[in-house]
């Protein structure tokens, strides 16, 4: 009995807003309105609930592909609005200044800087000097280069195994 009365509700309930548009507009206007919607939703009520989820399924997608495949114009100004492009040496100068101010207060943040920066120097002695690149990196975590001491305390980690792969990519 309930269920029969959720599915007679909202038929009715049209049914009521129906007679009562009816009786607001008498004549040949309530004879063009009721009519008509009665029948959708009589229509629409007699099919299957997954033909009508499949529709409305159909009909998002339409309306996403119509939507997403307009012409994309450009508005006035918006060069102006969006940020500019940064080149990825900009952003790698981004990322090492911020590693810079890091460092200054974080552990983790030295010990990542000092693995960024030998990675870079055994990079680029390996490219100078024409060696390999993993006997630049075995020089540098062995002490037998940099020779500056200075360089030396920045390249070296500072305990002992902390770099025992070499995993330098950063």
């Amino acid at each position: 009995m309930v269920l029969r009365m959720r599915k007679i509700a909202p038929a009715l309930a049209v049914l009521i807003a129906a007679g009562v548009l009816a009786l607001a507009l008498q004549g040949p206007m309530a004879a063009l309105l009721t009519e008509p919607l009665v029948r959708l939703w009589w229509f629409i009520d007699s099919l299957p609930q997954r033909l009508m989820w499949g529709a409305l399924a159909l009909l998002g997608l339409l309306v996403t592909f119509l939507l997403g495949r307009g012409p994309r114009r450009e508005r006035p100004g918006s060069e102006l609005e969006s940020p500019p492009r940064r080149s990825p040496s900009q952003t790698q100068i981004d990322h090492l200044a911020r590693l810079i101010r890091l460092a200054e207060t974080s552990p983790w943040a030295r010990e990542a800087l000092g693995r960024y920066l030998r990675e870079r120097a055994a990079g680029l002695r390996a490219l100078r000097e024409g060696i390999d690149l993993e006997e630049a990196r075995e020089e540098i975590h062995q002490g037998r280069w940099p020779t500056d001491p200075r360089l030396a305390e920045v390249l070296r980690p500072e305990r002992e195994g902390r770099d025992r792969h070499y995993d330098y990519d950063y």
